[in-house]
């Protein structure tokens, strides 16, 4: 049986409370296989979500939709290591990240 991390919603539900991502540029850390990304990822402009595990942005990027493709990139990439361009996104997230 596959572990359902979140199956109440409360995290997305507790993000959509903090911030409207609608319209914004989102980087997202530790993004693992989208399952955060892919609940907010209609309302962003566009996002860019990466992980250190491959096996995990594989999933990822399996499970995007095909009307994502152009707004939403997943991408392996460790957060200390990562070159992202000042003021290129509107909004960070993380979770489960620490």
């Amino acid at each position: 049986m596959p572990l359902v991390v979140d199956p109440d919603g409360i995290e997305i539900e507790a993000i959509r409370d903090l911030v409207d991502p609608r319209g914004l540029r989102v980087v997202e850390i530790g993004c693992g296989d989208g399952r955060i990304t892919l609940q907010y990822a209609d309302d962003a402009a566009e996002v860019l979500a990466f992980d250190t595990d491959d096996e995990a942005i594989r999933d990822a990027n399996d499970s995007r939709p095909a009307e994502l493709r152009e707004r939403v990139r997943f991408e392996v990439a460790d957060a200390a290591q990562i070159e992202l361009p000042t003021g290129e996104f509107d909004l960070a997230l993380f979770s489960w990240s620490l």
